[in-house]
C-alpha cells in the first residue's frame, strides 16, 4: 500500500451519525469537533465550532481516525458512549421487531449508513451489499436466548460492544453483552472481536 493512500478510499459515512459523536463527548464536545474537522469531517461555522450536514457524507477514514485519537487521548469510555449514542442516530431497517431480528439486521443497517463511490453500500430493493467495510456476523444459538456476534469492521472494539448492547437492550432491557475470549480482540492485534449476547 502506498503511503498516504486512504485505507477506505471512496468510502463515506452518513452525516446523520456525526452528531452522535458530539453528543456522546459531553464536556469534550469542542475538542471532538476540532478533531473531526482536522480529519476532514465537517467544517467550522463562523464561531469556529464544527458544523455537520446531516444529509451529507464524510470520509470514513477521517471519522475512524478521530475515533482512534479520542480513544488514545481520552480513553475507551468515551468511545463506548459514542457506540451507545450512535445506535439512536443510524438508519435501521423497519424489520427490527425483537432482539434476534435486531442483531441479524445489524450488518444491513451498518452498510445502509455507508456509501462507496456515491453508492449506498446496501440496496434495499435489490438486496445487493457492497464489500469494503467488514461485517457484523450474527449467529443465533437455536433453542437458547443467546446470540454470538462476530465483528470484523474497522470501528473500535469499545464502540461495537456498546452499539450491540444498545441495539440488544432496545428489545430486551436486561440483555447482557460480553466480549468472548478477550485475548482475541482488535485492541490486541486481532482482525475480529466476538461478543456473546444473552437475555
Amino acid at each position: 500500500m502506498r503511503t498516504g493512500v486512504p485505507i477506505h478510499s471512496g468510502i463515506e459515512v452518513t452525516g446523520r451519525v456525526i452528531p452522535a459523536a458530539l453528543e456522546a463527548f459531553g464536556e469534550f464536545t469542542v475538542l471532538a469537533g476540532q478533531m473531526l474537522m482536522a480529519n476532514g469531517v465537517g467544517r467550522a461555522d463562523r464561531n469556529g465550532f464544527v458544523q455537520v450536514d446531516t444529509d451529507g457524507w464524510y470520509p470514513l477514514d477521517g471519522y475512524l481516525k478521530t475515533c482512534r485519537e479520542i480513544e488514545q487521548q481520552l480513553g475507551s469510555g468515551l468511545i463506548r458512549k459514542l457506540g451507545l449514542t450512535h445506535a439512536r442516530y443510524s438508519l435501521s431497517p423497519p424489520t427490527f421487531v425483537d432482539i434476534t431480528t435486531s442483531m441479524q439486521g445489524m450488518d444491513v443497517s451498518y452498510h445502509m449508513n455507508h456509501r462507496q463511490h456515491g453508492r449506498i453500500m446496501f440496496d434495499g430493493i435489490t438486496g445487493v451489499m457492497l464489500e469494503g467495510i467488514g461485517h457484523y456476523h450474527c449467529q443465533h444459538v437455536v433453542g437458547q436466548r443467546r446470540i454470538l456476534m462476530r465483528c470484523d469492521d474497522p470501528y473500535p472494539c469499545a464502540f461495537d460492544h456498546a452499539l450491540i448492547e444498545a441495539r440488544a437492550r432496545r428489545f430486551a432491557p436486561g440483555a447482557l453483552v460480553e466480549h468472548d475470549t478477550p485475548s482475541t480482540c482488535r485492541k490486541k492485534g486481532s482482525t475480529t472481536c466476538s461478543y456473546i449476547i444473552t437475555w
